[in-house]
């Protein structure tokens, strides 16, 4: 995290705590599962397009709040080898974990606040065939192991509306940095490349009270990822973007 999101981190609970008496609503938690179908799902690389396939993506959450400060976090728990096709590299198996933290402090209505935390992908894609452009690369398929993390920012408005609340939020993750590191079925020396990106996320859902511990949620977020590799010319690493409707429950603890 940078210096700047860790003063933010340390700085907004010092200005919950101060505004924290003007909230009637004190300390709870909830835990969550939405399930995401990938829509439009676009992804780019340097030499090659893909359209996605529909995926239905489940998502975890969790909240917890203190008066009011509010930690927020989902995350997409390990997946099985996700199958598609590409037209230059054949064969293709994804896996992708997400984990994405935010801290909140609303203001004394509770209708809005702002955020900062932190985001993190670990990305393992195997090619049947490796890269044509590596001139590295002789033969046989190539596997890419990516993580690439950091600071997002986020405004967040949340209403009451009929018997719940609707609530829309953007979040910006300006630098995020990892290391692209490729390995060779045929044991060739493997690469290391940094890459360097950057994220939008906006979200906007309605949450229904269906019980006396339970939500339904019902939304749609919209993310756009785009990374590069952080060498000179900085050639586009990857670029995905997506609309994904979100269908949940939100069980209060």
């Amino acid at each position: 995290m940078t210096s700047f999101a860790r003063f933010c981190a340390f700085a907004l609970p010092l200005f919950a705590l101060a505004a924290a008496p003007a909230l009637a609503d004190s300390a709870g938690a909830g835990l969550g599962v939405t399930l995401d179908p990938i829509l439009g799902g676009i992804h780019d690389s340097f030499d090659d397009q893909i359209h996605l396939p529909p995926i239905p993506v489940p998502l975890l959450e969790g909240e917890a709040h203190l008066k009011n400060l509010e930690l927020v976090g989902y995350g997409l728990p390990p997946t099985v080898a996700i199958p598609y096709s590409d037209a230059i590299q054949g064969q293709v198996a994804l896996r992708l974990t997400i984990l994405d933290a935010t801290l909140r402090v609303w203001d004394p209505s509770g209708h809005f606040g702002i955020g900062v935390g932190e985001t993190v992908y670990n990305q393992t894609t195997h090619y049947a065939t490796a890269d044509v452009h590596d001139v590295f690369t002789p033969s046989g398929g190539e596997r890419q192991y990516s993580r690439i993390a950091g600071a997002h920012y986020e405004a967040v408005v949340r209403l009451p509306f009929r018997s719940g609340t609707l609530e829309t939020s953007l979040r910006y993750a300006p630098v995020l940095l990892g290391t692209q590191v490729t390995t060779y079925d045929d044991g060739s020396p493997s690469r290391f490349d940094p890459e360097r990106g950057q994220q939008i996320d906006t979200n906007i859902r309605y949450v229904h009270h269906v019980g006396p511990h339970m939500d339904a949620i019902l939304g749609v977020r919209y993310v756009n990822f785009t990374a590069a590799y952080d060498v000179p010319g900085h050639p586009l690493s990857d670029r995905n973007a997506a609309v994904l409707p979100a269908f949940g429950y939100l069980w209060h603890l």
